[in-house]
């Protein structure tokens, strides 16, 4: 999750110098600037969540739901904004969050 948020903010960083990384998704550049706000929370959840599981923290686990939580909402979103065209680019967050919310939930008791 930390290499993860890194990597969002090392992007939107680099948009905002200009020196965009190449477009990667086929959608007009309003709708990629409307997922600046949400990715920059996104990677704050991801960097408090991370901490929190590494300390084994309640607050790690919550946070942690959330992000994965709301990085299948974006997932999803672009899945359906592109109609499935770009299924290489976003199937393996899908798999990573998925993957990741049911190990949370299975090992949920070291939380309590």
């Amino acid at each position: 999750m930390f290499f993860a948020a890194f990597a969002i903010d090392i992007f939107w960083l680099a948009k905002l110098v200009g020196r965009a990384f190449p477009a990667t998704m086929p959608i007009s550049p309003t709708v990629y600037n409307a997922f600046a706000a949400p990715d920059v929370i996104l990677s704050l959840f991801l960097y408090i969540g991370a901490f929190g599981l590494i300390r084994l923290k309640k607050y790690g686990f919550v946070v942690s739901l959330i992000a994965m939580g709301m990085w299948l909402f974006d997932s999803v979103l672009i899945l359906g904004i592109t109609k499935s065209a770009r299924i290489n680019i976003i199937g393996p967050s899908l798999f990573f969050v998925l993957s990741t919310i049911t190990y949370l939930w299975i090992k949920k008791e070291l939380f309590d």
